[in-house]
């Protein structure tokens, strides 16, 4: 006679209705159609963001020499780390089928105790999406100042053009199920993504930095920076880190690839020599034009005028692009929670592709109207940059490959010398570094700029109408400084 099995009630948690979604639908495992350099192209769209428009900032915090010496070593370790993060999806056991970052961290923890496991899953789905989240709604201000920036004779406020770059960004949105869809977008945004720096760069080149009133000695590059201190160190550490990121997003972009198995040629022979070019123009380029006086973005230090548009023409179809790329690990996510049966991006039914639009449309307003209400929003991500960011992309995956080694029966373990051990050491400890220092001084700047914030859907002209008002400091209007000069 058997024994009567003791029933047990589990209530899924979000996480566990995306691994019971994954299950269910094995077409989510379905091989990729991207090539090489088709991934190449999206590692770029996806490394080379904003964030390198600050980089000529974060050179001259420290110099030339050790601008470009920091420089290199930082994409060093992003490209090493993002080869640890294939060795776990290609060899642990629990990961080969891995589509997801999520998948990653639970698989690679496979054999830990189930309080790791968790610890692990968690921290994965809530510093992935959290970041995304708030980069979706970064994109889509700064589109939105993009096109301020075009039109800069229409006195038109912040919330208007960031929902016109919403409306511009949906049709896209809602037939974009997978981050290679509209492949030419992709190169597309590469091309932008260099003329928003080399518009700038080539113009000074040309015309000279006199209009940007600089100082004469202050206006020299150096080879070493006049002072060091700890915040300049920090403050430029930080922005290569978390401009040179992609571990958080990387599984996807395996998961999309017809053999994941080339993503070392993807990576390092195609990719990665086109972000130190883009990085070292982008840095050098501008700190030898501007020195170690350069302010905020490049893109930005150009006066009203046709160079001035051209750049901002290139800035709104970046930010559109990443949007767009970022945005498909986001709404997946969202709909394999909300409708996993019909989840797949290859499933063509009616009820997939209403259900993937929702998705689009819930995300791009969510972001829209966070970005809008909260008055200091650009400030809350460099918060969630800091805190999140150096977890995902650097904490979490050096974790994944320590306990994939660690669980590996010894004659079949990954050879890693002590050297690489010592490696990831180095980056472990940087990354947490950055994690308590960086989360500490984006606190601190909230705190400090508060009284600067405006209240929910304020205008925010944000130097975007070439009127004294708004733009009195803009490079070239200095009749708007002599008119208050004489009052």
């Amino acid at each position: 006679m058997s024994q009567p099995v003791e029933k047990t009630e589990i209530v899924p948690t979000v996480i566990e209705k995306i691994d019971i979604a994954e299950s269910k639908n094995p077409i989510n495992h379905a091989i990729g159609k991207n090539g090489v350099w088709l991934t190449a192209g999206i590692i770029v769209a996806d490394v080379v963001g904003a964030g390198i428009l600050g980089m000529p900032r974060a050179v001259a915090q420290l110099g030339g020499v050790p601008g470009t010496v920091v420089l290199i070593i930082m994409l060093a370790a992003n490209v090493h780390i993002s080869i640890l993060m294939w060795r776990v999806r290609m060899g642990a056991p629990g990961c080969t089928k891995s589509v997801t970052y999520y998948e990653l961290a639970s698989g690679s923890f496979e054999k830990a105790p189930a309080w790791q496991k968790k610890i692990a899953s968690w921290a994965a789905t809530f510093s992935q999406m959290s970041f995304l989240f708030g980069l979706l709604g970064l994109y889509l201000l700064s589109a939105g100042k993009g096109f301020g920036f075009m039109f800069f004779n229409y006195e038109v406020c912040l919330p208007v053009w960031a929902l016109l770059a919403t409306l511009v960004l949906l049709p896209f949105a809602c037939t974009s199920r997978e981050m290679g869809t509209h492949a030419w977008l992709v190169w597309a945004n590469i091309v932008t993504l260099m003329g928003t720096i080399i518009i700038p760069l080539t113009y000074y080149l040309f015309f000279g930095i006199d209009e940007l009133n600089l100082g004469e000695h202050d206006s020299k590059p150096l080879f070493f920076a006049r002072q060091y201190s700890f915040t300049n160190v920090l403050s430029a550490l930080s922005t290569f880190t978390f401009g040179m990121t992609s571990q958080f997003m990387l599984t996807e972009i395996m998961s999309e690839m017809q053999d994941p198995a080339n993503l070392p040629v993807a990576y390092v022979r195609v990719s990665a020599p086109f972000q130190l070019v883009a990085f070292l123009v982008a840095g050098l380029g501008g700190y030898s034009l501007f020195g170690d006086k350069v302010q905020g973005m490049i893109n930005e230090n150009l006066p009203f005028g046709p160079a001035f548009q051209a750049a901002a023409a290139c800035l709104v179809v970046h930010m559109l692009v990443s949007y767009l790329i970022k945005g498909v690990v986001m709404c997946q996510a969202v709909h394999r929670v909300a409708d996993r049966d019909f989840s797949s991006s290859q499933d063509t039914r009616t009820r997939s592709r209403m259900g993937w639009c929702t998705s689009v449309l819930f995300i791009a307003a969510l972001a829209y109207l966070t970005a809008n209400v909260v008055p200091f929003f650009s400030d809350a991500v460099d918060l969630l940059g800091a805190s999140v960011t150096p977890l995902s992309c650097w904490i979490l995956p050096i974790a994944m490959f320590a306990r994939y080694y660690y669980d590996t029966e010894p004659e079949h373990r990954p050879n890693v010398s002590t050297l690489e051990w010592v490696i990831m050491a180095g980056e472990m400890l940087l990354a947490v570094t950055l994690v308590i220092f960086g989360t500490y001084a984006a606190m601190r700047t909230i705190v400090e700029d508060w009284h600067t914030y405006g209240y929910p859907f304020a205008c925010h002209c944000e130097g975007t109408w070439n009127t004294c008002q708004c733009s009195s400091h803009h490079v070239g209007m200095d009749a708007c400084l002599a008119q208050s000069g004489t009052r």
